[in-house]
């Protein structure tokens, strides 16, 4: 899998790219080298920049996104369609379009369209697989609706995390930590890594306290999980090395001492 890849923005409407800008911050292997409302200025500046990836808007003034695919010269990125239209749908994937993605754009479409960028074991492990759940208890899924998060307890337990407006199933013995990314998460799984919606505090709220430890502002860790503890750092089975913030040291000590033969 390639890394790094390297994505502009072209869209007139300012909250339209901030929205796609925050996504792809969230995405490991993706990063922004340019993004434009000037579709004219935009082109001249792509033939300079060569990005992978272009996230193109349908309707613009001076030149509509299929007119700026046809005026790219050389070799064209990879490019996603951004729009409010649903009729142009057609003309795009006319146009060999990798994804057409309709405003106002969920982070969990976002994935869907970034994982058709190369199909294979690794994008797997980057990207999210999404899971429908079969339970369907009300007062959880409200539970959800409101913090973005839920526990359901269904013989083994798993958590529902939010996703645009889908939830998506993880089972909690899979988890090996979790990372927070402000109102974002990523959730570091045995065989893949999860992002999503709500912030770390409501998750540790959420999880089994037996199962889990707070370890500092940003890290929560499935105890299973730690290999292994030296000094202020602690290691887990999957090999990440995660420093103890000062204010959980002594949360940390209390699950040693608990441990201890």
């Amino acid at each position: 899998m390639r890394h790094n890849l390297r994505c502009y923005i072209i869209d007139d409407e300012r909250d339209s790219r901030e929205v796609i800008k925050k996504f792809v911050q969230m995405i490991p292997f993706l990063t922004i080298c340019g993004e434009s409302g000037n579709p004219v200025e935009a082109l001249f500046e792509i033939q300079k920049l060569s990005p992978d990836l272009l996230f193109l808007d349908v309707q613009m003034p001076k030149i509509g996104g299929f007119e700026f695919i046809r005026s790219i010269s050389g070799v064209k990125p990879e490019i996603i369609m951004v729009t409010a239209f649903p009729q142009f749908a057609l003309d795009g994937f006319e146009h060999q379009v990798l994804d057409y993605l309709l405003k106002p754009v969920s982070f969990e479409r976002f994935l869907k369209a970034i994982g058709r960028l190369e199909r294979n074991a690794d994008t797997e492990k980057e990207v999210v697989r999404l899971l429908t759940p079969k339970n369907d208890v009300a007062s959880d899924l409200a539970e959800t609706e409101r913090s973005g998060l839920a526990i359901l307890k269904t013989g083994q337990e798993f958590i529902l995390v939010k996703q645009g407006t889908k939830l998506v199933r993880v089972e909690i013995d899979e988890i090996i930590y979790i990372e927070s990314m402000k109102d974002y998460m990523k959730i570091h799984l045995t065989q893949k890594m999860v992002i999503a919606h709500g912030t770390l505090t409501k998750m540790a709220e959420l999880l089994p306290e037996k199962k889990f430890l707070r370890i500092s502002r940003s890290y929560i860790v499935r105890e299973s999980a730690i290999m292994e503890i030296d000094r202020n750092e602690i290691t887990t089975v999957n090999g990440k090395k995660i420093d103890i913030g000062i204010t959980y040291r002594d949360a940390v000590q209390h699950f040693m001492n608990k441990h201890k033969k």
